[in-house]
């Protein structure tokens, strides 16, 4: 919070009535000392107006639709009241919108009466994703001729998650080849159990009691049960890698294409009812597993919000990493990659996966989907199916056709 000060036009006016004063002074013309006064004194009834005013004014926002989708027309209400019983205030708020829209937005709210209330609607403007953080907004308040301001902080911080646009996959299985991990030249390793923990959760009343574990049980003293999955199923494990992002617009929308795909493809194995694993390529980001629930599939659009861009330049050496720190999290029984681009050791890391048995899709998006051809072969006859994804309008009918190509991968 500032203290009331001049504005550019206050100082000129207040320079005007001190040139004013001397003139008189010079002159013995009472007419210039009256004019100095008046001058100070619409400079003072300004400074007494904004400093008595300022500190009663109350702002408030709202973002509409309250949970946005990315390219979805977002409105911004900005709501100003002033308490006072002095009118005429004039307030602009600087960067009420924040990062919801490019380069920010200044609102400004005309005259406010005493006690009164406006509200100013802004946009629409397209939903970026991205977890939007909102600061509290900076209030100028001024005086109705420009001569005074004071700057006071208003309203509350707020936070505006906007996930991608999910596009419905139902044409294609996600979940093609799960539980046929035998179908490569290597024999895959016997499971020893046709079971296996997927995890510890609080007993619901009506649920059997064959499962209790009485372990934690004991230590949260309250019921607790084991969550079992069958061994021979596993996660579909999505992997989306986009290097070299925030070079060029080109290249981020290459990366927003790919955060719409990768949640598109986990999408539709939660909705088949199949756990997912998130791998992202990016340096410190974490694997996310998901259950076949509601709460789950609102924690992919919140996750899918937050991904920041970045990746590996080469896949393919890094690529049974990062499987294994998201095999942690669970077993897997088929793998999308998600590129941007592509390098010349994936194809080999593809066809060591493919050996073990592990069903594979390769999607590539944007400019990749036109780019390298003989590594888009050389994918292919690893035993990838490799789906070629150049906009979001096309996503949908790009994996309608990727069954007739899986039958070849999965045979």
């Amino acid at each position: 919070m500032r203290a009331v000060r001049p504005t550019p036009r206050g100082t000129a006016l207040l320079a005007v009535a001190a040139l004013t004063y001397v003139a008189a002074r010079a002159l013995g013309t009472w007419e210039l000392y009256f004019l100095a006064v008046a001058f100070v004194a619409v400079f003072g009834v300004s400074w007494a107006l904004v400093g008595l005013s300022s500190s009663h004014l109350e702002v408030s926002r709202t973002v509409v639709p309250d949970q946005p989708v990315a390219g979805d027309p977002l409105l911004l209400s900005v709501g100003v009241r002033s308490a006072s019983p002095l009118p005429g205030l004039q307030v602009t708020l600087d960067d009420a919108a924040g990062t919801l829209v490019a380069g920010g937005s200044s609102v400004h709210v005309p005259s406010l009466g005493p006690r009164a209330e406006r509200c100013v609607v802004c946009g629409p403007w397209p939903a970026r994703r991205g977890v939007h953080r909102l600061l509290a907004v900076a209030a100028l308040a001024e005086d109705p001729l420009g001569l005074v301001c004071a700057r006071r902080a208003g309203g509350e911080p707020l936070v505006v998650t906007v996930p991608p646009r999910l596009v419905p996959l139902d044409a294609w299985d996600v979940t093609a080849g799960a539980g046929r991990r035998g179908v490569g030249r290597r024999r895959p390793l016997p499971t020893v159990d046709a079971t296996e923990i997927r995890g510890i959760r609080p007993h619901s009343p009506g649920e059997p009691l064959n499962r209790v574990d009485w372990k934690a049980t004991a230590k949260t003293g309250g019921l607790m049960l084991r969550e079992l999955e069958d061994a021979r199923d596993g996660d579909v494990a999505v992997l989306f890698n986009a290097p070299g992002a925030g070079r060029d617009d080109a290249l981020d929308d290459d990366v927003e294409l790919c955060v719409q795909v990768a949640g598109s493809v986990a999408d539709g194995a939660l909705r088949a009812g199949r756990g997912v694993t998130l791998l992202p390529a990016a340096g410190g980001a974490r694997p996310l597993r998901l259950g076949a629930s509601a709460a789950d599939r609102r924690r992919l659009l919140a996750y899918l919000a937050g991904v920041g861009p970045g990746g590996l330049e080469r896949l393919g050496p890094s690529l049974r990493t990062l499987l294994a720190a998201g095999r942690r999290r669970g077993r897997f029984c088929s793998l999308t990659l998600v590129l941007t681009s592509l390098d010349g050791s994936l194809p080999r890391a593809v066809r060591s996966l493919r050996d073990e048995g592990l069903p594979l899709c390769v999607v590539l998006v944007g400019s990749a989907a036109d780019a390298a051809p003989e590594l888009r072969r050389e994918l292919d006859a690893a035993g990838a199916c490799v789906v070629a994804v150049r906009s979001a309008s096309d996503l949908a009918q790009a994996f309608s056709a990727a069954p007739r190509r899986r039958q070849t991968v999965a045979s």
